[in-house]
């Protein structure tokens, strides 16, 4: 239990909280969302003591234990990771001595009635505990965070930052506390570690307070949502979805109070000037007079941050194939992650990469930008087109010296001042914000700047690596809105799903060195992987050596049993996305039809071709999204 009575915390620019009041409980599940500067990284720190509040005070349980996952990058030891996460249950390795040391006592003198009896006290302790299978669940979670197992024994300090951060994480899992605070937890993870860590606390009986930009993540981990906004703390029952739409029917509610109020005023107001100066209605007057006086005032309901929309600078019309790989390999050293790849990737797709950690994800992209060289084959790019490629270390290139608008400026030279801006406001830089330094600008500032960086010039081929990383939720809806209305080509590394799911069309599953297509976004992708694991063997799975699209048309299967709720709420939500999803691909073959039909193309051979190609293959996806549509409204309806 953790007690917040009449929290106040104020800097010298800004009041964080006013009398904040709430109750924490082991059994609540806390979602903390916020614009940044809100104060979200404060509350936690002031729950764990690093701050203390300018007035009021927090009551933590007796027995309460806590265990704090911050964002900054955990510092490295000589001691191997698995020896670090083992080592968040002291206790364990102390009785562990303990019971070695009376073990050789007994071993001279098997009937000490004294050290018998500690033994037995130590071995119920090491029973209480868990001992016996500390090592084994230390490597499960470690596994599930994406450590393989030739890494447990490797020292901490050899790991990058964020793998550290990750062996944090291990530690506190394994702690097991009664309440987490995590800030942050999957900026420094891919996506399969974050379903994993999903699932985790999904099963996790204790209480969580989370701080996540990550939607998908808070719709499916957390019970409440504190939003936290012009100092004030305001609880919503529900995950982020029902918490936003909560807010809205309250904002709206407010909105209905606040102008019937106002009205009220107003005809009040006026009734008193009109007969101010009238004896007959003197005592009305002053009647009215105080009841204005006694009027708590309705507030009108906050509008928010402005929102931007942000226009990418589009590229002209690029080669139908914008870059292939043609019997392509890499490896390093021993270790072979592709072999033989062939594989087009073709004007206006938008791909997004899935696969384990380690399949070759970031490779591809890297290989693709010609930022790594192949160890043989070819990648050939298409007429005049140039990659532009955001990687997940983006931000250590950027030049501390120079200010926001200069490190734009640097990149458009020829630009006027007016567009810059215009640009960097819809980035969230408004105002003085563009005279910033680099050096002082927060994580999420630092990954709206280099966004902007690269985003800035046309480019018929953009290649991002986790671009969402260390954006707020409202960063993200700018730049997701801009990658749907890009019109060049996108392939794109992301755990988050909301993105992958906006704004993708085709997913490509990295694995074993090999590539399988699917033509649809991420939910379409975990669907047909679903439907392949319930058809128990009746679809191939096994990725072909060339990439391949799966457009063939879902199985007919047997159902078993009910359908769990939270797989009828999956099957739903897919249901309720397909309507949009099949008319964006019929806009598109009317699209085709239309250049098939334009008179310029009648004597272009190249032309039809192309055109008659595209058409034919957004009809085989139309179909599937037709049958799938079928499919599951029969399945919902049983």
């Amino acid at each position: 239990m953790i007690q917040l009575d009449h929290i106040t915390k104020e800097f010298p620019d800004k009041v964080l909280f006013a009398d904040l009041s709430m109750l924490i409980t082991s059994s609540m599940r806390i979602g903390l969302v916020g614009p940044n500067g809100a104060g979200k990284t404060t509350l936690l720190r002031l729950i764990m003591g690093e701050e203390t509040p300018d007035d009021g005070q927090i009551i933590k349980g007796r027995n309460t234990r806590i265990g704090y996952l911050p964002q900054e990058i955990v510092p490295g030891t000589d001691q191997s990771i698995l020896t670090e996460v083992m080592q968040a249950l002291p206790a364990v390795g102390k009785i562990e001595q303990q019971i070695e040391a009376i073990t050789n006592h007994l071993s001279h003198d098997p009937h000490h009635a004294k050290y018998l009896k500690e033994l037995g006290q130590l071995q119920q302790e090491y029973d209480r505990l868990d001992g016996w299978s500390l090592e084994s669940r230390a490597k499960e979670i470690l596994g599930g965070l994406g450590f393989l197992p030739d890494q447990f024994k490797r020292p901490l300090e050899s790991f990058s930052g964020g793998w550290r951060m990750r062996v944090a994480l291990a530690k506190l899992l394994l702690k097991a506390p009664d309440i987490l605070l995590l800030d942050e937890p999957t900026n420094h993870l891919d996506l399969d570690a974050t379903i994993w860590l999903e699932a985790f606390l999904n099963d996790w009986a204790g209480g969580l307070v989370i701080i996540s930009h990550d939607r998908a993540f808070l719709d499916r981990s957390v019970t409440h949502i504190l939003e936290l906004e012009r100092g004030q703390g305001h609880l919503f029952t529900g995950n982020y979805s029902a918490y936003m739409q909560e807010k809205a029917l309250r904002l709206e509610q407010q909105q209905a109070a606040y102008e019937s109020q106002q009205k009220k005023i107003a005809e009040t107001t006026v009734f008193i000037e009109r007969f101010r100066y009238k004896n007959t209605k003197a005592k009305q007057v002053q009647s009215r007079i105080k009841m204005l006086e006694k009027m708590e005032r309705i507030p009108p309901p906050a509008t928010g941050r402005a929102t931007l929309r942000l226009r990418l600078p589009q590229p002209g019309r690029g080669p139908r194939m914008v870059a292939s790989f043609k019997h392509a390999s890499k490896a390093y050293r021993d270790v072979q992650v592709y072999d033989d790849l062939t594989v087009e990737i073709e004007r206006g797709q938008k791909i997004g990469l899935v696969g384990p950690n380690g399949a070759g994800k970031s490779t591809l992209l890297k290989l693709t930008a010609g930022v790594e060289k192949l160890t043989s084959g070819q990648l050939i790019y298409g007429p005049d087109v140039t990659p532009a490629y955001y990687s997940q270390h983006q931000l250590e290139v950027l030049d501390a010296r120079k200010t926001v608008f200069e490190t734009i400026q640097h990149e458009v030279p020829d630009w006027e001042i007016s567009p810059i801006r215009g640009l960097l406001g819809a980035f969230l830089f408004s105002g003085d914000a563009v005279e910033k330094k680099v050096s002082v600008l927060s994580g999420g500032e630092k990954a709206r700047l280099a966004l902007a960086r690269i985003l800035v010039r046309p480019t018929h081929l953009l290649l991002l690596d986790e671009p969402t990383n260390h954006l707020d939720i409202q960063s993200r809806d700018v730049v997701e809105q801009a990658l749907k209305d890009y019109q060049g080509t996108l392939i794109c590394i992301s755990h988050d799903r909301h993105l992958l799911d906006a704004v993708v069309d085709t997913i490509w599953e990295v694995k074993d060195g090999d590539i399988r297509a699917f033509s649809g976004n991420y939910d379409y992708y975990t669907w047909k992987k679903s439907q392949e694991q319930e058809s128990s063997g009746e679809t191939d799975t096994t990725p072909s050596q060339d990439i391949s699209h799966d457009s063939d048309s879902p199985k007919p299967r047997t159902v078993i049993g009910e359908l769990s709720h939270k797989d009828r709420r999956r099957l739903t939500n897919r249901l309720q996305k397909l309507p949009g999803l099949i008319e964006a691909i019929e806009q598109k073959i009317v699209a085709q039809q239309a250049i098939l039909n334009h008179p310029d193309t009648q004597s272009d051979f190249k032309a039809i071709q192309e055109a008659s190609k595209e058409q034919l293959r957004l009809e085989d996806e139309l179909i599937n999204l037709l049958v799938e549509q079928e499919e599951l409204t029969a399945k919902l309806a049983e």
